[in-house]
């Protein structure tokens, strides 16, 4: 054969065909035949190409040239767009993939197991028995101007075929179905499922081993999606009720100690060393640990991250509706503006207000069980954030799944309820006072920890004395 030779180029006729499978041949003139065997089970394509009389004509050199357009599915193209990309698999090396939603392309340098164009809930993979060569070329271009198409993929992939006498062949195997996790594992191609962009790290592990399978327990139970959110957002707060109690105890324990944290303040007013000092003495004789609150708040941290990859990527979710929202896996919309206001979009969402207006009174509620901190110079002020941070959220969350935003809204619910529940019947600032003032009347004994870091900090004390002194003489 001389030059290229391009299947496209040939007229292919069935030659077998059954209910789920057919067998495509073009024959030449001179007795060479090409032969396309496709075979259907399930979501899953098997492709034998087969190449009979060519002998060493046929060359050394196959690509797989495999392109497609991404049509819109879902409301909302720049969220398809956003979560839209080429994901793939090199041997020895982790899932990987282009950046989402944006023009991207490359050159890969380990053989390919795997390649999939990606859409938010629906995949196309494919590999080859034999593994992709080196050197595929990837490409996503997001096509700006062209609202029918979400983006355009293309992928050239070199392969090897094997040899029997004068016939020359390879198989392929395509997955075209839904990004769901139990149909991605049963495939058996190492980390398939991860197209499921359900994190990274500790928050991937979290939402595959822990979310899904409470998510899948309780579905075979409830009917409703939405009911199903507000379940495990309850199951989750409950667990978590012991972070939240620690840190509830912590805050109000800092808040009895208050005014003799000010007292100190003011009587150090000019030597910061000397006040912190005094002011460590009085956490470690009470027993107070200042910190104490920051440990749970960072243990809810990747649960909270791990429900805003969870639901949004959750294929379950898609074309449920729950309340005024007709499918959870979108953004809903309570009122559609003649206009569209810039990082905002043309509706209204009314999780997402609703959201918002809980977020404020949530902070409002947790910053009241706080002491008051002094303004530090330099740093920002946290009445304003609060302010600030809710009506944030109505630009960021209004495009995103409603079923996040059901989630986010019920979650500050039931944590402005167990706050006052705490506050109404558990938590007796007397008692802890009571408490603290017995902690001051115990001995407590210095670790050698403590005597070295007091040790340094007088000394870094007397040096700053020191210093100033001489600065006076010099004037």
């Amino acid at each position: 054969v001389a030059g290229e030779l391009n299947l496209s180029d040939f007229h292919f006729e069935a030659e077998a065909q059954r209910e789920n499978s057919i067998a495509l041949v073009s024959r030449s003139s001179e007795g060479q035949t090409i032969r396309w065997e496709h075979e259907l089970n399930g979501y899953t394509v098997t492709s034998n190409l087969s190449f009979e009389g060519f002998n060493s004509s046929l060359g050394d050199e196959f690509v797989f040239m495999w392109e497609a357009e991404g049509m819109p599915n879902e409301k909302g193209i720049d969220w398809e767009r956003q979560h839209s990309s080429i994901y793939y698999k090199e041997v020895g090396l982790g899932r990987d993939y282009l950046t989402d939603g944006q023009s991207k392309d490359l050159i890969t340098e380990e053989p390919l197991e795997w390649l999939a164009f990606k859409q938010n809930f629906f995949s196309a993979i494919v590999r080859n028995e034999g593994n992709f060569l080196p050197g595929a070329s990837l490409q996503t271009v997001v096509p700006e101007e062209d609202s029918t198409v979400t983006m355009a993929y293309a992928a050239a992939l070199p392969f090897e075929v094997q040899r029997v006498g004068t016939v020359a062949a390879s198989t392929f195997e395509f997955y075209l179905g839904p990004n769901e996790q139990n149909a991605l594992e049963s495939l058996g191609w190492a980390e398939a499922d991860r197209i499921i962009d359900y994190g990274w790290w500790i928050f991937g592990w979290v939402n595959r081993n822990v979310i899904l399978p409470l998510y899948n327990m309780i579905s075979t139970r409830v009917a409703s999606v939405g009911i199903i959110v507000l379940i495990i957002t309850l199951i989750i707060k409950l667990a978590l009720s012991p972070v939240t109690w620690k840190n509830f105890m912590s805050s109000a324990k800092m808040r009895v100690l208050r005014p003799e944290i000010d007292e100190i303040n003011a009587k150090h007013e000019d030597d910061p060393m000397a006040r912190q000092q005094e002011t460590m003495a009085l956490y470690r004789k009470t027993g107070v640990n200042p910190l104490a609150g920051c440990l749970p708040a960072l243990l809810q941290m990747p649960i909270l991250y791990a429900m805003f990859r969870f639901f949004p990527s959750n294929i379950d979710m898609r074309g449920q509706s729950f309340l005024w929202a007709d499918d959870l896996g979108a953004y809903d919309s309570v009122l559609d503006l003649p206009f569209s206001i810039p990082f905002y979009g043309a509706h209204v969402s009314g999780f997402t207000v609703l959201m918002a207006a809980s977020t404020f009174f949530y902070m409002r509620l947790s910053m009241g069980n706080q002491p008051p901190q002094p303004q530090q110079p330099g740093m920002p002020n946290m009445k304003v954030i609060q302010q600030m941070f809710p009506f944030m959220m109505l630009f960021f969350f209004n495009k995103f799944a409603s079923g996040l935003s059901l989630y986010y809204l019920a979650a500050n619910v039931v944590s402005m309820g167990q706050m006052l529940f705490i506050k109404q019947f558990l938590v007796d600032d007397e008692k802890i006072r009571a408490n603290i003032e017995e902690n001051k009347a115990k001995p407590r004994k210095k670790s050698s920890f403590q005597e070295r870091l007091e040790q340094i900090q007088k000394e870094q004390a007397a040096k700053t004395k020191e210093i100033k002194a001489n600065k006076k003489k010099r004037k």
